[in-house]
């Protein structure tokens, strides 16, 4: 629906038009960064191992970057810190 809203809003004067071509590739960037498939999912946290619950209509790319992020958690052991934050 945003990005909707967005093309309506580029698209509604010439002067605009010509702004949405000057931000086309830093919103292309932005929008990236709400693509769950990039991420994979959301880790649960507070848990003994590693879980990233993905989204219901996950595809091969999604789960892909789930599993990427598990491997880069367990890399930097990240429920090590969490323990050890919560202990302090």
């Amino acid at each position: 629906m945003l990005l909707s809203q967005i093309k309506t809003a580029i698209k509604s004067t010439w002067y605009s038009k010509i702004g949405g071509l000057l931000i086309k590739g830093p919103l292309k960037k932005m929008l990236k960064s709400f693509d769950y498939t990039e991420y994979g999912g959301a880790p649960l946290l507070g848990l003994e191992g590693l879980v990233v619950k993905a989204h219901g209509s996950s595809d091969a790319k999604a789960y892909k970057n789930a599993i990427l992020q598990c491997k880069t958690f367990s890399e930097e052991k990240v429920n090590d810190k969490i323990k050890q934050y919560l202990i302090k």
